[in-house]
């Protein structure tokens, strides 16, 4: 059974630093002027290529949801999405949190996303879930 490289290198590069990732080329260079056999090479080659191929995808979908949204939906988008709360997101952009609010309403209808019953919190965490995991949201239907 070949070894599951893709999901170690995803795991690596969801924590690493600059400096990790060039520790990564480091050793992936090491590999590369080592006699490792070729069904071993062929089969890392290709984990890696499906890996890469999945962040591009990843990043394209990604860069088009957000590509609809105003320059003020993203920056809120993107602070949600880094954790910050409604309140926390309004005082960084220094506007009110029913400026975060609307803004939230504003990209769930540009992205064609229905709000949850009267929970403005899970209208967050969906419209972020949509933008930065669509693999996960196509696999649960939307």
């Amino acid at each position: 059974m070949p070894f599951p490289v893709s999901a170690l290198v995803h795991q690596f590069l969801e924590q690493a630093d600059a400096r990790d990732m060039l520790s990564l080329l480091s050793m992936l260079e090491k590999i590369a002027r080592q006699d490792v056999p070729l069904h071993m090479r062929a089969g890392m080659a290709v984990d890696l290529r499906e890996l890469l191929a999945d962040a591009a995808l990843r990043d394209s979908v990604q860069a088009r949801q957000l590509g609809q949204l105003s320059d003020s939906e993203v920056s809120v988008v993107l602070l949600i999405a880094a954790g910050k709360s409604h309140r926390r997101a309004a005082e960084m952009l220094d506007i009110s949190e029913r400026t975060i609010r609307a803004h939230v309403e504003n990209s769930m209808k540009k992205l064609g996303l229905k709000p949850a019953a009267g929970d403005k919190r899970l209208d967050a965490r969906l419209l972020i879930a949509h933008i930065f995991l669509p693999d996960v949201m196509q696999r649960i239907g939307d």
